[in-house]
């Protein structure tokens, strides 16, 4: 019986040490091109005041896409030669499934 006890103890703490890891940081594997695109090249501008918070926004993808092919304001319009539409895709998934960000601690 402590045997058993002690498999299913270590089988949690397992569980819970992997769950924990992942809550903290992503898996590299898992982050697809539009999340790398975004913190590549979008959050230089995006994440430094310099241009509008774009997470937590709920727009739908749609909505990412047609700014970032059209322009708005001071940014300027992605090309296909600057973003292709398969990872411009994903980014806008990415995006319009995003939280806001936390505000900053004085």
């Amino acid at each position: 019986m402590k045997h058993a006890t002690k498999l299913t103890m270590t089988a949690l703490l397992s569980g819970l040490a992997f769950t924990a890891g992942t809550a903290f940081a992503a898996d590299p594997q898992s982050i697809g091109p539009g999340q790398r695109f975004y913190e590549k090249t979008c959050a230089k501008c995006h994440e430094a005041g310099i241009g509008p918070v774009i997470k937590g926004r709920g727009f739908p993808p749609a909505t990412y896409m047609i700014i970032a092919r059209s322009g708005m304001n001071a940014m300027p319009a992605f090309r296909v030669t600057d973003i292709d539409d398969a990872t411009l895709q994903d980014l806008a998934e990415y995006l319009s499934k995003t939280k806001a960000p936390e505000p900053a601690k004085k």
